[in-house]
């Protein structure tokens, strides 16, 4: 089925997406430092809505305002990341949990195609449209569950978690792993068995833990 129409965005808006997949995809390095024109110059965008953009996402830890300079984009610190997959795994639970009770029909079949894209995505190991359908999916589940507050803690989360694995990625190459792992409880959503939806989503937050564990054994 073709996915809903989403309504046209604001500039604000565009910049915000725009800046998050320059920080997911390394393009903003860690620890670099960045002006509101060299901003603008990169995404193609005013200034205005670039410096709009860094006020609405000033509190989501991806960046720090050093005044007179700029803006220093945030290291990638594996301590840091356990924090934010510890915080996750309660949340992404509740929202999931919510979401399969309160997502409409229309919304379940949304959820299943996404569901398809994210696991071909995994297969052909493209890391690209994995995060892509990983944040689409994860937003999109949020919706459903009708939990505003929740939805506003959990995206900044699963930014940092995106910028994180495409950083590390490669260390393990465990993309078919993973986008089955999200498949699989997008799918539990969409069932609406608590079970599984318990079932699942702790083996994603598991996955993603142990990742991250992995990673600083290899890294110290």
């Amino acid at each position: 089925m073709k996915m809903k129409a989403a309504k046209k965005d604001s500039l604000v808006d565009v910049a915000c997406r725009e800046l998050v997949e320059l920080f997911v995809t390394l393009k903003l390095s860690p620890g670099s430092v960045w002006s509101e024109a060299e901003l603008s110059a990169l995404i193609g965008i005013g200034r205005t809505p670039v410096r709009e953009a860094l006020i609405k996402m000033v509190h989501e830890q991806f960046f720090t305002v050093i005044k007179g300079a700029g803006i220093l984009i945030s290291k990638i610190s594996i301590e840091d990341q356990l924090f934010v997959l510890e915080t996750r795994r309660e949340l992404e639970r509740l929202v999931s949990l919510r979401a399969a009770k309160r997502a409409t029909d229309e919304e379940r079949a949304q959820l299943t195609e996404l569901s398809n894209l994210i696991e071909e995505a995994g297969k052909s190991h493209d890391v690209q449209s994995y995060l892509k359908y990983h944040f689409k999916i994860k937003s999109f589940v949020a919706q459903c569950a009708r939990n505003s507050y929740a939805t506003r803690a959990l995206i900044p989360l699963h930014t940092l978690s995106s910028r994180f694995y495409f950083a590390y990625h490669r260390e393990f190459n465990n993309l078919p792993i993973v986008a089955d792992a999200h498949a699989a409880l997008t799918r539990a959503i969409v069932s609406g068995d608590d079970a599984s939806i318990e079932s699942f989503s702790t083996a994603v937050a598991d996955i993603a833990e142990k990742f991250t564990r992995d990673l600083f054994h290899v890294t110290r």
